[in-house]
């Protein structure tokens, strides 16, 4: 067992416990997350999960984690942190090394963006009950679903705005559905302290700097105004989480800029929506203007209590307009006979062809939205739309497909599209398809055969353009910092400088070994050897 213990816990009687034999429970590009144990000063032992923070993270990242264990708050609806650990292991007398931990609960469940794509198991494949309920409710009675979801969320968003924190990154990504039955709120990284600005805030929020996911945010953090970010900015966010969880898609979509330009100037698509008590709440959740919104979470949940879902739908009460007029019908025919009837008849066939030309027009609308749309996903899968017949396919399916089209000459056009299109999303599972694209548009031979090979097909496809290249290169680590591959080619762009990338950047052998050090370690993660052998080379280079 390893015993964890900084200055603060020796002065509470706390300590913890890990067991350097088990496996971590996961990795991530901030450091290593092992199951451990809180033990208390009266004996009393909890289950946690501890993250190893990797060495060679930047200050602003470290700021980040200390921020995030910072915030202390038990309840049911947001995860539990329970501090910010620095262990200081003495190197050589007069060296001093600092090792960072972030202690949290632990957490047994199933992500909701997963949820949402039909996975109701842990990342051990065990079965959660509570995700698999859900799920049906989800498929079976979308509404009631959504209202469960989001009444949770705002228990959890109104305790974190109580304690002064606004989160500014809510998304399914950051909501666990546990199996003890809780809907909790994760990731406090870029949380901000509402009454104040200190030093560490500045650090992490830098006016004019977009902060969050582009689907859901709120126009003040388009702009990255921090000072006007507040309670209102996680109510815009969760009002746009309920417009998905509602209808089963984001209402904006597409490349990241574009979506950002639709958060400033475009209104949710609310026709969408059945339920006018849902609708109306959406709307106003999610207005432009921060004083149109609901202005706390107490007050968005009131508004979300009183929605009724016995209210009928529009092709309910559609229905029922047509039985008045049928029976109005029938009243008139008894007066004035024929003329009735026709009349009658009549005024029901508009109303069929208006509808009709509605659900073409709503079903046209899908059908742009979807021949764009991308599942953000490391996985080869892919989902039918029902409704429209159109396939909607993952980051990663799309890139393997890619790769295959750029083995054919004559399909070399389309592959590069894909690429592209994959690329533009700026999902993190983007990051692999960034990664060909810069490697295929670098300039010169290629080491690697199979990847010359490609380059010598699309040649009158793709012209070679080292600074587009880097660009892409740096886009793909920006995107999954844990790209080992893209690690590599950024340590060789920095360990030859201009020549490489076509003066972006000047050579930088500190730089390059950094990058390398860090792909080594990704590499050897994933027992790729072909790149151990690549990334120990230049180490031992530049060493």
């Amino acid at each position: 067992m390893i015993t964890i213990q900084g200055t603060n816990e020796k002065k509470l009687g706390i300590y913890y416990e890990v067991n350097e034999n088990e496996p971590p429970l996961g990795v991530g590009g901030m450091g290593q997350v092992f199951r451990g144990c809180r033990v208390e000063a009266n004996g009393v032992r909890k289950e946690v999960a501890i993250k190893f923070l990797f060495d060679d993270l930047p200050d602003h990242v470290i700021e980040r984690a200390r921020r995030e264990a910072s915030i202390q708050i038990h309840n049911e609806n947001l995860v539990e942190m329970f501090g910010f650990i620095q262990v200081d292991e003495v190197v050589s007398p007069g060296v001093i090394r600092p090792h960072y931990h972030v202690v949290s609960e632990l957490l047994h469940g199933v992500m909701l963006f997963d949820l949402l794509k039909g996975k109701t198991t842990d990342n051990n494949g065990e079965e959660i009950a509570f995700a698999t309920e859900l799920y049906q409710m989800y498929v079976h009675n979308r509404n009631e679903f959504a209202l469960l979801i989001i009444k949770n969320l705002l228990a959890g968003i109104l305790a974190l705005h109580d304690k002064g924190f606004i989160h500014r990154d809510i998304d399914p990504s950051n909501i666990m559905i546990t199996a003890d039955g809780k809907v909790k709120l994760i990731d406090f990284g870029i949380a901000k302290q509402l009454t104040t600005l200190v030093t560490q805030d500045k650090q992490l929020t830098t006016t004019g700097q977009f902060m969050g996911k582009a689907a859901y945010a709120a126009p003040e953090l388009v702009h990255g105004d921090v000072r006007h970010q507040n309670a209102t900015t996680d109510i815009y966010a969760v009002g746009i989480l309920f417009f998905q969880l509602v209808t089963g898609e984001l209402p904006f979509d597409g490349a990241t800029n574009d979506v950002l330009n639709m958060q400033l100037h475009k209104k949710v698509p609310l026709k969408l929506i059945t339920s006018k008590g849902i609708r109306n709440v959406i709307a106003k959740a999610t207005e432009k203007k921060q004083a149109d919104r609901y202005q706390s979470a107490a007050e968005f949940r009131v508004a979300v209590e009183q929605i009724k879902l016995s209210e009928p739908s529009i092709t309910e009460r559609l229905f029922e307009q047509k039985k008045m007029v049928a029976a109005a019908g029938i009243g008139l025919l008894l007066i004035i006979c024929g003329w009735g009837v026709s009349n009658v008849i009549s005024s029901h066939e508009q109303e069929q062809e208006l509808a009709l030309l509605e659900q073409q027009r709503l079903k046209e609308e899908r059908i742009a939205k979807l021949e764009d749309k991308i599942i953000d996903s490391y996985e080869s899968v892919s989902e039918l739309d029902t409704v429209t017949g159109i396939v909607v396919k993952s980051s990663a399916l799309l890139t393997e497909e890619a790769l295959q089209d750029l083995l054919n000459p004559s399909n070399a056009s389309n592959g590069v599209r894909l690429l592209r299109k994959v690329v533009d999303k700026k999902y993190q599972t983007s990051a692999e398809a960034a990664y060909w694209l810069g490697r295929l548009q670098y300039e010169g031979k290629d080491p690697l055969d199979s990847v010359q090979n490609v380059k010598q097909k699309i040649v009158n496809v793709l012209e070679g353009n080292n600074r587009v290249a880097h660009e892409l290169i740096e886009l793909a680590v920006q995107l999954d910092s844990t790209s080992y591959k893209a690690l590599y080619e950024l340590g060789c762009d920095y360990y030859a400088g201009k020549i490489r990338t076509g003066n972006a950047v000047d050579r930088d052998s500190e730089k390059a070994l950094e990058y390398f050090k860090r792909g080594y370690r990704f590499a050897q993660e994933k027992n790729d050897k072909y790149y151990i052998d690549l990334f120990m080379k230049r180490i031992k280079e530049l060493s």
